[in-house]
């Protein structure tokens, strides 16, 4: 078998180290080194499911495990030389019924294992979503056993763990082994049926940061008036396709004009009444927080259904909670006021642009960009054949504290924290089943509840 095939053996419990021929740190967002990746592919039909025989996890067997004659498992595939036959009736690709996950690997610079975070919030994100797309989901024990198998057999892209900062002794961003399960339509028809087959699929991603190339300060964001991410009744809180489809004309509008992303608003909420009471939504792909003069830090709440669920997002509500107390003084200092003067609070709530006016910090959160802070959020003048011969509500509004990186201070104690917990440097209750040792077997790594 090829080297870069790793026995799936649960013998030794920490990965090989990363390729040295790699310099992972200067690997932007995007498909690294494809010629390097394996992926796994299983297949089934909406009658037939997801069933034993695709895993059995009681006797860790099945299709997904099964193996060829030189040793490596039937369900692996190599990126480049063995492609996926799609027909141009593919169901998937002529009506949109795909979904996906992104999650992130890294090596723990206290351990060394190799560890991935929250999957359990990933797979029950992946629930909802083959719901909504009409897709069978597979099983919990089907879509961890995967997770497992394909970043072992891709072990030697999982970049070496990071730096730690001899001032703080917190762990510094770098490279990550990103990992992607999708579940799609992969049989052929004309008609607007479910798929008459379904293709469950894990590939993998050696990456740098979303927002890399930012060093000079936070994002700059263009508030979108116009054109709409999500609406209520659709499908802004699925990760499927459709939803980041719908943002690619906006960022490449929003990019010509100098800003980073969009941060989009519930277009009701504006037609409705005014731009300081519209309700803002998130970016193209990263969830949005404010941190107040009251103490309050927020973000925008999920109940309207137009909105991800990130799994990063709800990290740091989870850590703002926990440690409200290692909070308050960071707060304090950064709305300028003694630590007795302040009490915080952590919100899920409607934001409205008028909170912007109020905010002290405000950052945006994600798996591919963990925390980053915003500088400036600002309209852009509109085109006169959308104005209808009237005006438009304008807003441009600066956050000092985002001015150059990492941030303020709650939005780079926030991240300090959050890599606190990838690096096992910091736990909580809160945080007791957040990493997932990948060599650990299968038994033990899905053990961990899911909240």
């Amino acid at each position: 078998a090829s080297a870069t095939m790793r026995s799936t053996s649960h013998q030794h419990r920490l990965p090989p180290p990363a390729k040295d021929d790699i310099n992972f740190q200067s690997l932007p967002w995007n498909l690294n080194l494809p010629d390097q990746h394996y992926y796994l592919h299983l297949v089934t039909t909406p009658m037939e499911g997801w069933t034993n025989l695709h895993y059995d996890p009681t006797t860790d067997g099945g299709v997904l495990t099964s193996k060829r004659t030189d040793g490596t498992l039937e369900s692996l595939h190599h990126y480049s030389q063995n492609p996926i036959r799609l027909t141009p009736a593919t169901t998937s690709l002529n009506y949109g019924t795909t979904i996906w996950e992104g999650l992130a690997c890294r090596r723990s610079p206290t351990s060394e294992k190799a560890l991935v975070f929250r999957p359990q919030k990933n797979y029950a994100r992946f629930v909802q979503g083959a719901h909504a797309m009409c897709l069978p989901p597979p099983s919990y024990e089907l879509f961890m056993r995967g997770l497992q198998l394909v970043v072992q057999n891709n072990i030697h892209l999982l970049p070496p763990s990071p730096d730690i900062d001899p001032k703080t002794g917190v762990p510094l961003g770098g490279a990550k082994l990103y990992v992607r399960p999708m579940l799609m339509g992969s049989g052929q028809q004309l008609g607007l049926h479910s798929s008459p087959q379904v293709s469950l699929v894990y590939f993998v991603s050696p990456t740098g940061s979303y927002f890399q190339g930012n060093a000079m300060g936070g994002l700059k964001l263009h508030l979108e008036r116009r054109k709409s991410r999500a609406a209520r009744g659709g499908l802004g809180s699925v990760k499927c396709c459709g939803n980041y489809a719908v943002t690619m004309r906006p960022l490449l509008d929003a990019k010509k004009l100098g800003f980073d992303d969009n941060l989009y608003l519930d277009l009701d909420t504006y037609r409705e009444s005014s731009l300081q009471e519209a309700i803002l939504q998130e970016l193209s792909a990263a969830n949005i927080f404010l941190v107040l003069k009251t103490g309050e830090i927020v973000t925008p709440s999920l109940k309207r259904g137009t909105i991800l669920p990130g799994v990063t997002r709800d990290s740091v509500l989870e850590l703002a909670k926990a440690f409200t107390d290692e909070l308050q003084p960071v707060v304090a200092k950064s709305v300028g006021v003694s630590s007795s003067d302040i009490a915080v609070t952590v919100s899920e709530r409607d934001v409205r642009v008028k909170d912007l006016l109020d905010a002290v910090e405000v950052f945006i959160t994600g798996t591919a960009a963990e925390i980053v802070p915003v500088q400036s959020i600002a309209t852009s003048p509109s085109p006169k054949d959308e104005l209808d011969g009237g005006e438009e509500e304008s807003l441009s509004v600066t956050f000092p504290h985002g001015q150059s990186l990492p941030g303020g201070p709650v939005t780079t104690k926030l991240l300090e924290m959050l890599r606190e917990v990838m690096a096992e440097k910091r736990v909580c209750d809160a945080t007791k089943d957040w990493l997932c040792d990948l060599y650990e077997s299968p038994a033990v790594f899905r053990k961990s509840n899911m909240k």
